[in-house]
Parts: C-alpha cells; structure tokens; sequence
C-alpha cells in the first residue's frame, strides 16, 4: 500500500524498541492501541493488527525493517485484526479456535454491549465498525508450542476463542494480547484485571489464563492495551488481576 509518512505520524506513534529485536506501535485516538514487530531474519512478523486506522504507520514501520513476513493474530477481535485486510499482501496466522472470528464476525457473536454501563453503549454502537477493516482470510494456524520469531506460542483463551501470547523465556518477555486489561472500555488507563466481561467469550477461563501466565514467571508483559506490567513482584501482581473486578 502507499501511503504518506506524514500522514502515518497522525495516527500512531513511532515504533519504540521494547526489548531484542521487538518494536511497539502504539495508536489510536488515546494511543492505547498496541502492535507488535518483531525482527525475523531480513523482514518482521507482525502480531496483533490493531484498528484499521494504524495501517499507514504499520506499512512504514515494517518497509524500514524489510516488510512483513507475516500477520499473526493474537485473536480475531475487531480492534487486533484491523489493519489486516490492508496489508492483504502478507499471510495471516492465527490460532485454530480463532479462525472463525477473523474470518467471521471478529467477535462480535460472544461480545455482549448491554453488559457496559448505559451511557458507555451508544460508543460501541459505532466504534468496532469504526476500528474494524474487516474480515480476513487466514493462511495458517498456530498453536501452543510453536515458534513465532524466537518466542514460543502460549495458549491464553478465555476473552476470545483462540487467543494466544508470545513468550520468550530467555529474557522473560510476553505479549500477551487481551489476556488482561490496563484500559477501560473509555481507553483510560486502569489496574491490571480480567477483560471487561462485555467483550469475553467467558470470564472465568480468562481469570485462569491471567494465571497460567503467572505462572510463568515473566519479567514484563505487554498487553494489546497500553502498558507494560513489569516490577520486582509482577507474579504477585498477575495473580492479583486474575481476581480483581472486571469493571
């Protein structure tokens, strides 16, 4: 696709390096949108597609780095498979349960809007159509054990069908999607806890995969939102998100 740096600049940040050979891009109109690039021999894999919007400052980005290998989706939600459909010319991975979404209704069959307070519902009346590029067509599947770029699959379902994060041991670095939230359903920013129970396809599992992720003992995390989740005591901290409010 061609598109203006300029224009790019407006409506994401600059990649920021994040740990060896990873690269953050933050957008959306509070910047609490994030995808990844991670480096992979003479080009990138992209995981996480954010909104559609971020599509110029994502082609930049990757074209500087050697172009995207391939997409691959954290899960097929609305706001993580947006830029997808411009970038067509890069296959899409996602994991197997989540084929249905990014190919279907990006999560719109689970999500439930009227469990959102009153006055936030008319937001979401428009915003996934507004963050969406649409539905995609998946080329490949992933699964827990596989390798993405030198981190290995993690399995994290519970939010979306399907969901997984990146886990890299050596240095503790996950990305890890939706598994939790640090952004309300307004994009401010909030204590680490389990998605909104809005947007979950079942809450409880989510719970259990906050965690599962605990388990693993990580040094940060990067969600799909905002962040990171790092310090001395971050197991401690996950294991306290697992059981916090969703709201």
């Amino acid at each position: 696709m061609r598109v203006r740096p300029r224009l790019a600049r407006l409506v994401a940040a600059q990649p920021e390096r994040i740990a060896e050979g990873v690269w953050l891009i933050r957008g959306g109109l509070t910047r609490a949108m994030n995808v990844y690039l991670l480096e992979d021999g003479d080009g990138v894999v992209l995981f996480d597609a954010g909104e559609e919007d971020m599509a110029p400052a994502i082609a930049v980005a990757a074209a500087r780095m050697g172009g995207i290998k391939r997409i691959v989706l954290g899960h097929g939600d609305f706001d993580h498979r947006g830029v997808a459909p411009a970038l067509s010319a890069a296959p899409v991975h996602c994991h197997p349960d989540a084929v249905e979404e990014a190919e279907g209704s990006g999560g719109r069959s689970y999500m439930d809007f009227h469990r959102l307070a009153p006055w936030i519902r008319p937001l979401y009346s428009f915003l996934p159509d507004l963050w969406d590029g649409g539905p995609v067509k998946v080329s490949g599947t992933v699964s827990e054990g596989d390798r993405v770029a030198g981190f290995e699959v993690i399995e994290l379902a519970g939010h979306a069908p399907g969901l997984i994060g990146l886990w890299r041991a050596s240095d503790g670095v996950a990305l890890v999607s939706d598994c939790f939230y640090m952004t309300s359903p307004l994009g401010r920013r909030v204590s680490p806890r389990p998605p909104h129970e809005a947007f979950n396809m079942d809450t409880e599992r989510a719970r259990e995969s906050i965690r599962k992720l605990a388990r693993l003992e990580p040094q940060s995390c990067w969600p799909g939102h905002r962040g990171p989740l790092a310090g001395d005591d971050l197991r401690a901290e996950l294991e306290r998100a697992a059981s916090a409010p969703t709201t």
